[in-house]
């Protein structure tokens, strides 16, 4: 059919050339009634003036020749091809109609491209050349080639066997994706084949009830092999929850959703040609959608829209019956396993803070928060693993990936840890509590918080710090407070012209008239040192720790006044400085004589 359509092709071509050698020699003549009838096709400049037709120019005959040298060349491959196949052997038979397949649709594509560049030199004077003879001619013949190439392309796509091996079923998979990338590629040339042969004026119905044949069985062939795709998909999941680490199995579901994707957006460029040509393929997009999960604006339609909701309703309805009850039972027991849960964390956080209370360890505030928090969370944390288990969820999986995650929170947290590390080293050491004066990482204050990854500090003017533990850990702590009592050191001077014993006598009896100040340890009095201009007494009194700064300025207040009531004076740095200066006279006598010899010299000399 082919090789006859061809021969006829050709015939067509040399009769049409005759035919338009003799118009163009009768144009020739001058015959004005003639050349007005020709020309009618064409634009006239003026209504006294006629136009004279167009002649086509040497660079588009010449790239016209050029692309029909081309349609001859595909057209001796293609002679040379089937003669091989009529005497091939049946190994090789398919591998060989399978390569003129691919020749006729290279045929198709350049008989296209010859069309199309004809028809864009029409006006350029085209039409009156035989190229446009051939152009039909060639459009004429694509629905023989087309029908021709699509049987073979179809007869090529096969669905593997269930118990093919792996490797085959692959092959066999890539070759059914080549073939349908060929069925694409043909069908968009049939379709521009189309609009061509509409372009130049033919009949195009019998071509059109061809494409859309073609299509139709295109469609539903991908259509086929993307269902056997998606239940190879749905196979392997069943597998798979049975056999959660079979490796085999993730591979070949792996494979599967592979082959749904190629075969869903082959399938969708079908469907975008059903679309141009006013084919229904609202079946086709629910396919689509059921395979790849995703809505484009090429697969929704309203009936689409209105059929794919009834389905997912009807789904919906028949699962709520089936699995409805047992639902509710599961979620009902997961509510009351979690309100248990939390009824009991409360219960324990209470029982471990009266156990605490009624101990008769001491131990720090921090740790004290700490223990309870744990109590009442840990027993949370059980119980809702508890609840999730009531609803179907394994509890191995959710504690692995809770160990990952931890592992993951804590290389991403590792300053937080360290302040966490610290505030463990500070709870079980002790080195301050709550209400402490301390002096820790820089900082001076009462102690107003603690946990396990900051301390806040209430500074003497009254500003909040909150200080990191690794910076307190890592640094010297002062605990100001940590003893119940302390030593007030004082220093008082007097000058040297004073009576010591007097002094002496003074201190004594402020130190003892203070009842704040602790009898044991006794209080030290002594004279401590003799200073450059100063006597320096020492006085250190042992005080309750509460009362340590209330002593100290009261000692002090106390020391000056009587010092001053007893005439004692307390001294403070002095320095005397002795200027000796010689008298004016002298140096003016001297001054006098050094003159005398300078210029007694300077005469003995001249």
């Amino acid at each position: 059919m082919i090789s006859t359509a061809r021969a006829g092709q050709k015939g067509i071509a040399i009769n049409h050339g005759l035919l338009v050698s003799l118009v163009l020699m009768l144009l020739a003549l001058p015959l004005p009634g003639w050349a007005q009838k020709t020309s009618q096709d064409t634009p006239s400049a003026g209504t006294d003036r006629v136009n004279e037709v167009p002649l086509l120019g040497k660079a588009e005959a010449a790239k016209f020749d050029q692309l029909l040298a081309g349609l001859e060349s595909q057209r001796a491959q293609i002679d040379n091809l089937e003669a091989a196949i009529a005497s091939s052997k049946d190994s090789s038979k398919a591998a060989l109609q399978l390569r003129l397949a691919k020749l006729w649709l290279n045929l198709l594509d350049d008989g296209n491209t010859f069309a199309s560049a004809v028809y864009g030199e029409r006006d350029e004077g085209a039409r009156q050349t035989e190229y446009w003879d051939q152009a039909i001619a060639e459009l004429n013949a694509h629905p023989d080639i087309a029908r021709f190439a699509a049987g073979q392309l179809a007869g090529d796509i096969n669905i593997p066997a269930a118990d093919m091996p792996s490797v085959e079923r692959a092959m066999t998979y890539a070759r059914n994706a080549a073939m349908v990338e060929l069925q694409d590629k043909l069908f968009k040339e049939m379709l521009k084949s189309l609009e061509l042969s509409q372009q130049f004026g033919l009949a195009i119905e019998a071509e059109k009830e061809l494409l859309n044949s073609s299509i139709r069985q295109r469609a539903e062939s991908n259509s086929v092999l993307l269902d056997a795709a998606m239940s190879d998909v749905d196979n392997h999941r069943a597998v798979l929850n049975v056999l959660p680490d079979n490796a085999d199995v993730k591979e070949q579901l792996a494979v599967a959703r592979s082959r749904v994707s190629s075969l869903a957006a082959s399938l969708q460029s079908a469907v975008t040609l059903m679309k141009k040509l006013d084919i229904d393929a609202s079946s086709y997009n629910q396919q689509i959608i059921r395979g790849t999960g995703q809505i484009s604006s090429d697969t929704v339609s309203v009936s689409m829209l209105g059929s794919l909701a009834a389905e997912w309703s009807k789904k919906l309805r028949n699962w709520v019956v089936s699995e409805g009850p047992d639902i509710l039972v599961k979620l009902g027991l997961f509510i009351v396993f979690l309100l248990a849960a939390l009824k009991l964390s409360q219960m324990a956080g209470r029982l471990v803070e009266t156990g605490l209370k009624r101990s008769s360890v001491d131990i720090s505030q921090l740790l004290h928060k700490m223990l309870v928090s744990v109590a009442s969370k840990l027993v949370l944390a059980v119980g809702i693993l508890f609840a999730l288990s009531q609803i179907g969820i394994s509890l191995g999986p959710v504690l692995a990936g809770m160990g990952v995650a931890g592992f993951v929170i804590g290389f991403a947290l590792q300053d937080t840890l360290s302040n966490f590390a610290s505030g463990m080293m500070i709870l079980i050491y002790r080195p301050f509590d709550v209400g402490d004066v301390v002096e820790a990482g820089g900082v001076a204050g009462t102690v107003n918080h603690m946990s396990l990854v900051s301390t806040t500090i209430l500074t003497f003017d009254n500003q909040t710090l909150v200080v990191p533990n690794n910076k307190i850990w890592g640094d010297v702590i002062k605990n100001v407070t940590a003893q119940r009592t302390r030593r007030v050191d004082l220093v008082f001077s007097i000058s040297y012209d004073d009576d010591i014993t007097a002094a002496e006598q003074i201190l004594q009896d402020i130190v003892a008239a203070d009842k704040r100040v602790l009898k044991t340890p006794e209080p030290t009095i002594r004279l401590h040192q003799l200073a450059d201009s100063s006597v320096n007494f020492i006085v250190r009194p042992w005080v309750n720790t509460g009362d340590y700064w209330a002593v100290y300025w009261d000692i002090t207040r106390s020391v000056k006044q009587r010092f001053d009531g007893a005439g004692l004076t307390i001294p403070f740095p002095q320095m005397s400085v002795h200027i000796e200066q010689q008298d004016q006279q002298d140096q003016q006598d001297q001054q006098d004589q050094q003159s005398a010899a300078l210029a007694g010299e300077a005469h003995s000399k001249a």
